[in-house]
């Protein structure tokens, strides 16, 4: 496993460093720059292109992965097209936010289109335990919706994004591995160990201050791939896995993102506000930065956060009884450090 790791996340995070500079200046060049707003933390203007340098690494990938499959011991190529058709339509999504600013509910609508696109027009759909007809095929594509919106919510701080998608990405791919990925279809932690180089390689322009935004063009594309990859991984084995409750996995894996998300959407529904609406106020960075956490401790906190509830996740494939519940009461943990962390400040508390 870990020649493996060193083989695709090395020469991922090599190239995206690389392409990090031409990125920047292409998008200062083009004028892709996030401008300064009442609900960004940024006061200055910064350039996208984050979301391209990891799209291009991705890209080259996919070259050397259809033309050379053995390269990473992928065998499934049509799974592996299909995921990355549906990359290509969030990443379009994305690069049209950034460059239009697209309001809330178109953006949203097309978000719909391109899970259903993924899901009943190429067939990356969840397995459910439920009779209901099209069951599986709704939950999917709710699921990528959420995944895609929570890790775009989750981009509010410099470096936020970035740290937490690496982990998660880490996370994903090595418990899939851990249950026979090794020996058996290797499309999830191939795209999985590419993308987290490529973002661990942004992250160190994005760690505060930012020098380089990925943009909704990153955030969408990334999001779409932890979503559709946390669908097409195989989490029950029989003659491997002692519970079927690992089905439940992704969630842990994504628990940071989710929960954050879902911190903010109640937050705002209380106060009475539209929840599509964004702000600077309802994220976990603006409720640390507020009471006077510095923006490099806001990143490592989550980080933190991220690592344990990932590693939690590959626990889970191992373990059944109290171990199993030990290990959500480990994502529990970590999700009740981050409801502490988000105390109001004293002053928005008095108002």
């Amino acid at each position: 496993m870990l020649e493996f790791l060193i083989g695709v996340f090395v020469p991922a995070f090599i190239l995206c460093a690389i392409l990090i500079p031409l990125a920047r200046r292409l998008a200062l060049a083009t004028h892709l720059v996030a401008a300064v707003r009442p609900d960004r933390l940024h006061t200055e203007v910064r350039p996208y292109g984050g979301g391209l340098a990891i799209a291009v690494v991705l890209i080259l990938f996919y070259i050397i992965a259809i033309l050379a499959p053995w390269v990473f011991g992928i065998t499934d190529t049509p799974a592996l097209v299909r995921l990355g058709i549906g990359a290509v339509f969030f990443f379009i999504i994305g690069m049209i936010d950034d460059r239009y600013a697209l309001p809330a509910a178109p953006k949203l609508l097309l978000q719909l289109a391109g899970a259903a696109l993924v899901v009943v027009g190429l067939e990356i759909s969840a397995t459910v335990w439920l009779t209901v007809p099209h069951a599986g095929e709704v939950v999917s594509i709710l699921w990528i919706v959420a995944v895609v919106n929570a890790y775009n919510m989750l981009d509010h701080a410099d470096g936020l994004a970035a740290a937490v998608g690496t982990l998660a990405l880490v996370a994903l791919a090595v418990g899939q591995m851990t249950v026979g990925q090794m020996t058996d279809e290797m499309v999830v932690p191939s795209i999985a160990f590419v993308t987290a180089g490529a973002l661990a390689a942004f992250l160190t322009a994005n760690f505060p201050p930012a020098k380089l935004f990925m943009g909704d063009a990153g955030s969408s594309l990334v999001g779409y791939l932890l979503g559709a990859l946390s669908i097409v991984g195989q989490y029950y084995f029989p003659n491997r896995t002692p519970s079927r409750w690992v089905v439940l996995i992704p969630l842990a894996i994504l628990a940071v993102p989710l929960f954050d998300m879902a911190c903010v959407v109640a937050g705002r529904l209380v106060r009475g506000q539209n929840p599509m609406v964004g702000d600077a106020t309802s994220h976990l960075a603006h409720r640390m930065l507020a009471r006077g956490v510095g923006p490099r401790t806001v990143v490592l906190f989550a980080a933190a956060m991220a690592a344990l509830t990932g590693a939690a996740s590959v626990v889970m494939y191992h373990v059944r009884g109290w171990a199993l519940l030990a290990a959500w009461g480990t994502v529990a943990a970590a999700l009740a450090m981050m409801l502490i962390a988000r105390r109001r400040p004293r002053t928005e508390t008095a108002r």
